[in-house]
């Protein structure tokens, strides 16, 4: 049974394909022919997990990416937190500042990241919640190391700021981000 079923599926197929206009069929055979290559497609470019570059700026971003620059390609090669933990800063950086040199903190923070230096951020703190200090201090070292040249210091001072006052960080009108979005949006600008 499974046979004939088998057998019967293109002679549908046939008889649908009368029916429709030489554009429709051929659209038809591009659709098959785009599922069939997109399995080939998705092998070979696969993330491990839920990974997701993004190279463009928090607005940009709910574009799916789909934002044209003129000029050069932006660079998107940011570290981690752990990279920079453990490697050398870029010139003019210093680890023993205070987060709040780059970063500044309301009364509510003052206590947690205020007195926090800059290398010790890039370590996961309680109080660090969704570890939105130690990402964005890692975003900051790749905008002054080049490696991230969609981003710069005054958007991520604009997202911290944002986040401290209203407890979200709204990247366009209607969209607001709570912490866990904004570590997700830094980290996909991270490898």
């Amino acid at each position: 049974m499974a046979t004939e079923q088998q057998h019967d599926a293109p002679a549908a197929d046939a008889a649908n394909a009368a029916d429709l206009s030489p554009v429709g069929a051929a659209r038809r055979r591009f659709t098959r022919a785009g599922v069939a290559a997109s399995g080939v497609l998705l092998t070979l470019h696969s993330q491990p997990g839920m990974a997701v570059e993004v190279c463009t700026t928090p607005s940009g971003s709910l574009s799916g990416g789909l934002q044209s620059f003129r000029g050069p390609p932006p660079t998107c090669a940011g570290r981690s937190p752990g990279y920079w933990k453990n490697h050398s800063w870029p010139r003019g950086c210093n680890k023993n500042e205070p987060f709040t040199r780059i970063f500044s903190c309301n009364s509510l923070n003052a206590k947690t990241y205020g007195t926090t230096s800059q290398s010790a951020i890039l370590d996961p703190k309680q109080w660090d919640k969704n570890g939105i200090g130690r990402h964005l201090m890692a975003c900051y070292l790749n905008v002054q190391a080049g490696l991230s040249t969609f981003q710069t210091t005054a958007m991520l001072q604009r997202i911290w700021l944002e986040y401290q006052a209203k407890g979200y960080y709204a990247p366009t009108a209607g969209v607001k981000w709570d912490g866990g979005k904004i570590v997700d949006y830094l980290q996909g600008t991270m490898y």
